[in-house]
């Protein structure tokens, strides 16, 4: 017999979707939506971070904006309404607020007061100036003088020299200091140096200091042992220096060995001292 029932075609596997591949696509379109929306929402949230910044910055400008608005009303006096605005009050700020600048601006004086006795020191003044008085300089400078009337000191006098003796005065071979302070003393004294002037002792050059209410006493020397085989006078020089404090109608004054052997002119022979500072 012939089979009249009509049957439908076989369907192979790889004519019909394969469930497993389907839900492979589903969870990647699910993926790259989840993906996008976290990438989205990181640039918004960026994007309103630098927003809201911005806002900040316009809103601090506006206030100060407003600020000088209301100062500048509060100058404009009778167009302001007191009961929404106190113009005492602002103008008060402001000023508390500029003198905190002002304040903060200027340099502490506590840490720029000197603290070392040398910076009191006044420097000398330059060959042909004129020296600057208001500084308050003390300085005398002597030169020598051939009359040795006086046994206990050598003589000096003045001669164009740089001598601003406001506060030293001198008197029959010895400087008086008029004001205490700390001082800075100094000589020269040149002299023969041949074998037949040349005693037994050595050249020794003294500078004392008499105290009103005490003794002479000897603040420093200086000798000189070189001999001249020559019968001419060679000149040999002695040289002292030293800082001392001295208080008021002290004395100061040099001697030497042998007054005789001294040679007196202005260049060889000097002597003199200033001030430094004053004592604390």
């Amino acid at each position: 017999m012939i089979n009249t029932f009509s049957q439908s075609p076989t369907m192979y596997p790889t004519q019909q979707g394969s469930p497993l591949s389907i839900m492979k696509i589903t969870l990647w379109m699910f993926t790259i939506c989840v993906l996008g929306q976290i990438i989205g929402t990181c640039i918004f949230g960026v994007y309103f971070h630098k927003k809201l910044d911005k806002i900040e910055d316009e809103m601090a400008l506006n206030e100060d904006y407003l600020f000088l608005r209301r100062i500048q009303k509060c100058l404009k006096r009778g167009t302001v309404d007191p009961t929404l605005l106190n113009c005492k009050e602002v103008i008060a700020k402001f000023r508390s607020l500029i003198s905190e600048v002002t304040q903060s601006d200027q340099p502490d004086e506590s840490h720029e007061k000197p603290t070392d006795e040398r910076t009191n020191s006044v420097p000398a003044p330059r060959i042909g100036e004129e020296p600057n008085t208001s500084k308050k300089v003390v300085a005398i400078h002597l030169v020598g003088d051939k009359d040795n009337s006086n046994k206990e000191a050598l003589q000096w006098q003045q001669k164009s020299y740089l001598t601003l003796q406001n506060e030293i005065t001198y008197t029959n071979g010895k400087l008086r200091i008029e004001t205490p302070g700390v001082y800075y003393i100094y000589s020269q004294v040149s002299f023969c140096a041949n074998s037949t002037q040349f005693q037994k002792a050595p050249f020794v050059q003294y500078i004392y200091r008499k105290q009103s209410d005490g003794p002479v006493k000897l603040l420093i020397k200086g000798a000189s042992t070189i001999i001249s085989s020559t019968a001419n006078c060679a000149l040999q020089s002695t040289q002292l220096g030293a800082m001392f404090t001295f208080g008021k109608n002290d004395l100061v004054f040099v001697n030497v060995t042998d007054p005789a052997r001294v040679n007196y002119s202005p260049e060889f022979t000097y002597f003199g001292m200033f001030k430094l500072g004053d004592t604390s």
